[in-house]
């Protein structure tokens, strides 16, 4: 029964700290890429598509699967060619740099996987693939355009 009070005890001490949420500045400060709402639900969708990768690769990592490993890093690569010509023409160019970047590091990844299959070496890949995935959704927000009022 006391290592019972004890465990609620800190139990109870340690909620508050957990629900405390951090500080949000009240502006957004990442720079804007305007899209079109079709633009921006394909954009989205890529980012979905990009965690089922990842998924599949530690999946594969974890199985020994390097087979699974490179096919998916091979199918995440060509991001920017996915995404509609009309949005590529409109981003920042440090945004097509940031995507040229990921292709080439997933690319390293699947030559990783099929020639070596040495996992740390992969994690390796895999970690500078999130640094950009990361350092894009820090630098960048999407934003859709209005709809256009019908007349």
């Amino acid at each position: 029964m006391p290592h019972r009070a004890a465990a609620l005890l800190l139990l109870a001490l340690a909620v508050p700290s957990f629900a405390q949420a951090p500080a949000f500045h009240q502006t957004d400060k990442r720079l804007p890429i305007t899209l079109t709402p079709v633009e921006r639900n394909q954009t989205l969708y890529e980012m979905r598509e990009f965690l089922h990768g990842f998924h599949n690769i530690h999946l594969g990592l974890a199985n020994g699967d390097m087979r699974l490993v490179a096919l998916t890093a091979r199918t995440m690569a060509p991001f920017l060619d996915r995404l509609p010509e009309s949005m590529r023409e409109r981003t920042p160019e440090e945004f097509v740099q940031i995507a040229i970047a990921l292709r080439e590091s997933l690319e390293a990844l699947a030559r990783s996987a099929e020639t070596s299959g040495d996992v740390q070496e992969i994690h390796g890949h895999l970690a500078e693939v999130v640094t950009y995935c990361s350092g894009c959704h820090d630098t960048f927000r999407l934003q859709a355009t209005p709809p256009r009022a019908r007349r």
